[in-house]
């Protein structure tokens, strides 16, 4: 009878276990930033560097050229001047994906 009692507690011991990690897989969640290509056209008289401030990327916006640059929601362009981050240029939004954004007017 002992070896009974014994035999239940190690089954229902092992039963709780197996609930605890299967709940514990079930709340993996994975999150992927969209990526959209924005289009600046330098339309000032000089080049000018540019710096994404979310991957990092730096870019030189040649005169009269269009560049255009990946970003996720929320993304930072700054100038990019003497190795740091300068002024901020824009902040990136959905609805820019695909869009020309002239230099001069940001």
């Amino acid at each position: 009878m002992k070896k009974i009692i014994l035999y239940l507690f190690l089954a229902f011991g092992l039963m709780s276990m197996n609930t605890i990690s299967s709940i514990k897989n079930t709340d993996k969640s994975v999150v992927v930033a969209e990526k959209f290509d924005i289009k600046i056209k330098n339309d000032l008289d000089d080049e000018v560097s540019v710096i994404n401030a979310g991957s990092g990327g730096s870019y030189r916006l040649t005169k009269n050229a269009t560049t255009t640059i990946k970003m996720e929601e929320g993304d930072k362009l700054h100038y990019y001047e003497k190795g740091k981050k300068g002024a901020l240029i824009l902040t990136a939004t959905a609805t820019m994906h695909g869009k020309v954004q002239l230099l001069s007017k940001i």
